[in-house]
């Protein structure tokens, strides 16, 4: 960054029954190499032991407490509170690298960025333990909007945002949730023409798949069903300032077929007019990793209502199918001659 001086930067921590990794949480970002001016906690109305744990950092961290309202809400908390000119958002259970908010600052040559954007590591679980951190590989397009529709841009905590760009467009979205709100928010900011930075140093470490009880694997249904809406809002958008091209068309595609597909899971019948309506809009066709040769093969026959429920059915019989051949193997086994088993 060309100015010379440290940026005032605010952490900002939203939690709810976050008592696993807030500690984690804070003591990363207490542990920057540049300090930042205040690291701010804001209780959404937990009811486990992170009050508990939040009153042995009163010395050292803002601590803020509401009744549960949701992520959007306990941010827009923090956005409102802060004193820095920039806000590192830090979801409770993530956490940064002693270096991130320095080399973030210090790699970015632009110094009228809104948000100073990075790669994300990852830290995946698996059977309830975690596996190796990792950078996913990015082959996302160069062009944002088109890294929208992939779903390529990082999670939160990867950027440092200027408060007065995210109060400028009005924050959180409230009445967006089910780990949507990222999304929705980077809908709204392409659409402002917010002016991205991009720095090559990962700094920021998503803890992904830890639990089973996160509001988006409770809330299958709510979830698609918001994401299909940031959809429709970005394709209205691009057609009404006709700033489609190849690339986003292509792109928003495979967006929606996915999206659908999902949706189809829980309703293939309301899924399958879902579909009809943006076929005819053009924006969706079969495409990409959920398009195999054998589902385009099927949906030429059945179309996408008859396809969705053979899968649907073939889904169900995996399971048995697994199981018929561990007895069968059982069986075969226990009837083998002594010396053959």
């Amino acid at each position: 960054m060309t100015d010379p001086e440290k940026p005032r930067v605010t952490v900002g921590i939203p939690v709810f029954n976050g008592a696993r990794f807030i500690a984690h949480a804070i003591e990363s970002s207490l542990a920057q190499s540049w300090q930042p001016i205040e690291v701010i906690v804001v209780d959404d109305g937990s009811t486990d032991r992170t009050p508990e744990i939040l009153e042995s950092y009163r010395d050292r961290v803002t601590i803020l407490r509401q009744s549960n309202q949701g992520a959007a809400a306990a941010r827009n908390r923090v956005l409102l509170e802060a004193k820095g000119d920039w806000i590192q958002y830090l979801d409770s259970d993530d956490s940064l690298k002693p270096w991130k908010i320095e080399r973030q600052w210090t790699e970015c040559s632009n110094p009228n960025a809104d948000a100073i954007l990075s790669p994300l590591l990852e830290e995946r679980w698996a059977r309830g333990e975690p596996l190796p951190i990792r950078q996913p590989e990015d082959e996302g397009d160069s062009d944002p909007i088109v890294r929208w529709f992939q779903r390529k841009n990082p999670q939160v905590a990867a950027g440092l945002w200027r408060k007065q760009a995210l109060v400028r467009i009005g924050g959180w979205n409230r009445s967006v949730r089910c780990a949507t709100e990222d999304n929705e928010l980077y809908l709204r900011a392409l659409q402002a023409d917010f002016l991205f930075a991009w720095t090559p140093t990962a700094g920021a470490v998503y803890r992904a798949d830890w639990s089973q009880e996160s509001f988006s694997h409770r809330n299958h249904v709510e979830l698609f069903q918001t994401e299909l809406s940031l959809l429709d809002k970005m394709a209205a958008w691009l057609q009404e300032r006709q700033q489609w091209t190849a690339a986003r068309r292509e792109a928003a595609a495979q967006a929606y077929f996915q999206v659908l597909r999902e949706i189809a899971k829980d309703d293939p019948k309301r899924a399958a007019r879902l579909y009809q309506g943006r076929k005819k809009a053009g924006l969706v066709y079969p495409c990409g990793p959920k398009a195999s040769p054998a589902y385009c093969a099927l949906y030429g026959l059945f179309g996408f209502e008859g396809t969705e429920r053979i899968c649907r059915a073939a889904s169900r019989l995996r399971p048995l199918e697994k199981r018929f051949r561990a007895l069968r193997s059982l069986s075969v086994g226990e009837g083998a001659p002594e010396g053959k088993k």
